[in-house]
């Protein structure tokens, strides 16, 4: 029997050392399958802690390397090779990682301010498998580790807090911050070593957290953990039974439409906007609904801004809403800005002069 584990054990090892990229990438796609699979809500404490044990595994073996590729550090004949398998774990951890907050954060986006972004962490999780990528070694795993640090703080001071905002976001800063700066002391051990750290390791670390200080004030980074899970226009909103139901024209072959994105507008008719906001447990938030004006002189003008409060917990979101009585006819644009000014959602419609008087035959969207 042992001697059948080590045929098959020296076969792997013989594969895996002439089918090196292959394995990496199977491995890699087997982490994002599994995290796909097994994903569950932002906010679920199983999540949080899991990525916290992937994220302390990532950072024992990073220190590793360090250590190993400046000297300090040298293994017995047991530990290579167990050190030989290392690129696997590795390789299935950061699938794991960065295909959880590539989804987290493309359900937060808004498809045309934090496209960047979401294109930056899907490109780096392809990149990843790139043997060329991998050749430049451990520069590139600092690079793809902070980036998985900086992602979890992005959420957890949110969710810890129960809003979102400069303070959870530079929480955020100065705990990955640390962690790197622990990464730090932990391999100093001479002056010997500093042009050697600083390039595989400070330099790197410092560029992503730069890119995370700019993505945010410029809203890049989408406002994770909130998103806007559904989002239309509607003549008017009922509450029935605990469910908001939201009053429409839209013919029944525009399956793409959102409510009555093209309003045809009476004399006293409102323009609403329902939405349902997903947002953790216990979490109280803002959200402004901004109504933008397409001014045939001026372009884009801000019109209105609609507060509206809400509260975490619902797997199908926060119901709310917010109308417009006094309008132009034209092209609009609402905009979901959370209370730090990202944009998680958005929708277009046109408002149009209905001169028809025969009886309306609304349909429902139910929230």
């Amino acid at each position: 029997m042992v001697q059948k584990i080590l045929q098959y054990k020296n076969k792997f090892l013989e594969f895996y050392q002439h089918h090196e990229v292959l394995v990496s990438i199977i491995v890699f796609c087997a982490g994002f399958l599994f995290d796909v699979l097994t994903l569950g809500r932002i906010d679920d404490l199983l999540n949080l802690v899991q990525q916290a044990i992937y994220l302390t595994i990532l950072g024992t073996l990073l220190i590793c390397e360090i250590r190993i590729t400046i000297g300090t550090l040298t293994l017995s004949e047991r530990g290579q090779k167990f050190w030989e398998y290392h690129n696997l774990v590795v390789h299935f951890l950061f699938g794991s990682l960065l295909s959880a907050y590539t989804i987290f954060f493309y359900t937060s986006a808004s498809a045309i301010t934090s496209f960047f972004f979401i294109v930056l962490l899907a490109g780096l999780m392809l990149a990843n498998e790139i043997p060329k990528i991998q050749e430049l070694g451990l520069p590139v795993r600092v690079i793809l580790y902070n980036i998985c640090v900086m992602s979890y703080f992005a959420f957890f001071y949110p969710i810890l807090m129960g809003h979102v905002g400069a303070i959870p976001f530079w929480l955020g800063m100065i705990s990955s911050g640390t962690v790197m700066l622990l990464v730090w002391k932990l391999n100093f051990k001479g002056k010997e070593h500093v042009h050697l750290l600083r390039r595989h390791v400070l330099i790197p670390a410092v560029a992503v957290h730069l890119v995370f200080l700019v993505g945010y004030y410029t809203s890049l980074i989408p406002p994770v953990p909130v998103a806007v899970k559904k989002i239309g226009v509607y003549y008017e909103v009922q509450k029935v039974d605990g469910k908001y139901i939201g009053k429409h024209l839209r013919p029944f072959w525009k399956i793409w439409g959102k409510g009555s994105q093209e309003f045809l507008a009476r004399t006293g008719d409102k323009v609403t906007i329902l939405l349902s906001i997903f947002s953790p447990a216990r979490f109280q938030d803002q959200v402004f609904l901004k109504w933008f004006y397409d001014d045939p002189k001026r372009g884009w003008v801000l019109e209105d801004t609609i507060p509206l409060n809400i509260l975490g917990g619902r797997d199908e979101g926060f119901r709310g809403f917010g109308s417009k009585q006094f309008y132009h006819l034209g092209n609009w644009r609402v905009v979901v800005e959370t209370s730090d000014g990202r944009e998680v959602g958005r929708i277009n419609l046109e408002i149009k002069e209905d001169h028809s008087i025969e009886e309306r035959n609304y349909q429902d969207d139910i929230f």
